[in-house]
């Protein structure tokens, strides 16, 4: 085994007898938190099977919550086979901005629609001075629309298609010898870190709008707290990584043969990941796993009920309308008339 740090990183029987028993532990450990992760994945799905009768809100939920597991098992595959580094990444990138989108409509569904929330929200304008624009007090208020809803949504699904298509580019550049995974010299890492903190900030900035404008109304669904198990991930998958690398490329990380600096700044990255997953995990449990929330009543709705009354019914009506004829009757009359019954 080459004892140099600019060799490739490959793992052979021989590499991780080199690479010695804390390394091995780190590795078990990574596989035994993964397994956890699975089997409580496995379990929030049973229970929402069992409890949740809407299986549009039942899939949302279940694609937020596959977030962890798929970050868990991608990172564990980087630790076993660090040449797929970059395929992983791509699944890694996919499946995050898929479940950050589903906590908008989770939000959607939770307000009975999209019509259902801006009949409800209308009435009320809406900030938008909103992380990371939350400095910003000269933004005005304006009120929730169909228009403004549709482009809050586009502002998350944006992630769906810009974290996918730059992590495939890198993939691409890499297979041609053009860009080597995990160092900031290549122009196109650069550019891809760029990119992707634009991408979080633009889907950060519609999370926020949804939470904000809904919570008061479903305070039981839990919504901030729902908001940080989706936005924890995504920072710790954009801005982690850049920090990681960028020390690694500094020469920070031991280099130690059989790993190269960078190499073990992919290993501590991919564990580190799956440590939070870990721990996110048990968080997204106690929050997502609760009883199925009920629609919220729609304001507007409410203030017709109170201010119009019922119809009466049409006969009661027709009975109104005839004239009454009233008579008085003698009393002598009426006395006659009752022994006369009698």
């Amino acid at each position: 085994m080459a004892n140099n740090c600019t060799g490739d990183l490959l793992y052979s029987r021989e590499a991780l007898a080199e690479a010695g028993t804390i390394e091995l532990v780190l590795y078990g450990t990574a596989g035994g938190f993964t397994l956890i992760v699975l089997l409580l994945f496995l379990e929030e799905t049973v229970f929402l099977c069992r409890r949740y009768s809407s299986a549009p809100r039942r899939t949302k939920i279940l694609l937020i919550l596959a977030i962890y597991p798929v970050i868990a098992v991608t990172c564990l595959t980087t630790l076993l086979a660090p040449r797929t580094t970059l395929i992983n990444e791509f699944a890694l990138n996919t499946a995050l901005a898929v479940g950050v989108y589903q906590l908008p409509l989770l939000v959607t569904d939770y307000m009975g629609g999209a019509g259902r929330m801006v009949k409800t929200l209308s009435a009320i304008p809406v900030a938008l001075n909103m992380p990371p624009c939350c400095c910003c007090v000269c933004i005005p208020r304006k009120t929730l629309t169909r228009r403004l809803l549709r482009k809050m949504k586009l502002l998350v699904l944006q992630g769906v298609f810009v974290r996918p298509l730059f992590t495939y580019i890198a993939a691409v550049m890499y297979s041609d010898d053009r860009h080597t995974p995990g160092t900031t010299t290549s122009p196109l890492f650069v550019l891809c870190g760029v990119v992707l903190i634009l991408s979080f900030l633009c889907a950060l900035n519609g999370l926020v709008f949804f939470v904000r404008a809904a919570d008061p109304y479903v305070p039981q669904a839990m919504l901030k707290g729902k908001l940080v198990c989706v936005v924890l991930p995504l920072v710790l998958v954009t801005v982690q990584k850049n920090i990681i690398v960028a020390l690694s490329s500094a020469g920070v990380a031991v280099c130690t043969p059989p790993f190269t600096s960078v190499s073990r700044g992919n290993i501590l990255y991919a564990y580190v990941l799956i440590v939070e997953m870990f721990l996110l995990s048990f968080l997204a449990r106690a929050l997502y796993r609760r009883p199925d929330v009920p629609f919220p009543p729609p304001a507007a709705t409410e203030d017709k009920a109170v201010q119009c009354a019922a119809p009466e019914p049409r006969r009661l009506r027709t009975a109104k309308s005839l004239p009454v004829v009233t008579e008085e009757v003698d009393p002598l009359t009426e006395n006659l008339i009752f022994y006369m019954m009698m």
